[in-house]
C-alpha cells in the first residue's frame, strides 16, 4: 500500500468536490425544472451520486497526522444519459455514462482514482413514486495517479470487469429521483492483483 510521505497540509477537498458537483447538477436542474412533457417516452437525465466501499488502493498521510484512504468504490459519481419508457408498460430502459472519482488533494500533491462507467438498467415502476432497477455496469479502466509530493504512488491503470447494479428509486416532483443503490464490480491491476470496487451509494437525478 502506497503512502504519501506527509509533507502536505490537509485541504478541504471533499467539501470542494461536493460543491462543484452540486453546482453542475444545479446547472442542469434549472432548465429541467421548466421542461414540458414530463411523461414523454424518452427523457434525458443527469445525476450526482455519493458512494462508499471497495478495497483500499492507497493511503494518503497528511502532515497533521490524519490520513485519507483512496478506495476502489469511492466517492463521487456524476452521470448523464437517457431514460426510455417501453410503450404503455411500467418498464423502462436506462443507459448512462458517468465520471466516477475520488481525490485527496493538498497544497503540493494529490492522489486521484477515476474511471468512466457505462450502465444499462431495466426499471420497473411498482408505484407512482417508486421504481426498482437492475442491470449491468461496465466500470471502464480505473486510473490511480499520484502527483506532486505524492508522485511516489506513480500511475497505475486498473482494468475494470463487468459488474452488476441493483437500486430502488423514489420519484418526486415529476422530474426528480433519489436512488439507493448497490454495485458489484472488480478491477485488476497490471500485476494481476484484484481490487474489489463494490460499493453502496445515494444518487439524485434530474429528468428532462
Amino acid at each position: 500500500m502506497e503512502k504519501l510521505p506527509a509533507p502536505v497540509p490537509r485541504a478541504a477537498v471533499h467539501a470542494r468536490a461536493t460543491a462543484i458537483a452540486l453546482a453542475l447538477l444545479a446547472a442542469f436542474a434549472a432548465p429541467a425544472a421548466c421542461a414540458q412533457g414530463v411523461d414523454r417516452p424518452v427523457r434525458g437525465l443527469v445525476g450526482l451520486g455519493i458512494t462508499g466501499g471497495g478495497d483500499r488502493l492507497a493511503t494518503v498521510q497528511w502532515s497533521d497526522g490524519d490520513s485519507t484512504d483512496i478506495k476502489a468504490g469511492g466517492q463521487f459519481d456524476l452521470r448523464g444519459g437517457i431514460d426510455v419508457r417501453l410503450g404503455d408498460t411500467p418498464f423502462t430502459l436506462q443507459a448512462s455514462l458517468g465520471w466516477f472519482f475520488q481525490r485527496a488533494s493538498g497544497t503540493n500533491g494529490s492522489v486521484t482514482f477515476e474511471r468512466f462507467p457505462l450502465e444499462l438498467l431495466g426499471t420497473w415502476r411498482v408505484a407512482d413514486s417508486l421504481r426498482l432497477a437492475a442491470g449491468l455496469r461496465r466500470p471502464g479502466n480505473g486510473k490511480l495517479e499520484g502527483r506532486g509530493a505524492a508522485s511516489n504512488i506513480g500511475s497505475t491503470t486498473y482494468r475494470g470487469r463487468l459488474g452488476a447494479v441493483v437500486e430502488g428509486e423514489w420519484l418526486f416532483g415529476g422530474l426528480y429521483g433519489l436512488a439507493l443503490r448497490a454495485v458489484s464490480e472488480e478491477y485488476e491491476a497490471p500485476n494481476g492483483e484484484k481490487a474489489d470496487g463494490s460499493h453502496v451509494g445515494l444518487r439524485i437525478s434530474v429528468y428532462f
